[in-house]
């Protein structure tokens, strides 16, 4: 059955394997060229899932907060790749 319980309890599950892979990126054994990206870019895939589940919850004024720190971790992302291709 389709529940507001059952779809925040997936939201949450996501967002901790999100967190799980972001540790392991921010933590390779070998340097990836892309790996502070991959980091700020799952960063904020696990703010946007904790936002839905907040709004899940009603809690709207904490999940706006969310998708504000993920809109911040995207532009810190584009800013990496800017500025890549700005030394190119």
């Amino acid at each position: 059955m389709n529940t507001s319980v059952e779809a925040t309890k997936k939201l949450q599950d996501a967002a901790k394997m999100v967190r799980e892979a972001q540790k392991i990126i921010d933590n390779l054994i070998a340097p990836h060229d892309y790996q502070d990206i991959a980091s700020l870019v799952s960063q904020a895939a696990a703010a946007m899932l904790e936002s839905a589940t907040l709004f899940m919850e009603k809690h709207d004024e904490d999940a706006l907060a969310k998708i504000e720190d993920a809109d911040n971790l995207v532009e810190a992302m584009y800013d990496i790749i800017d500025g890549d291709l700005d030394e190119e």
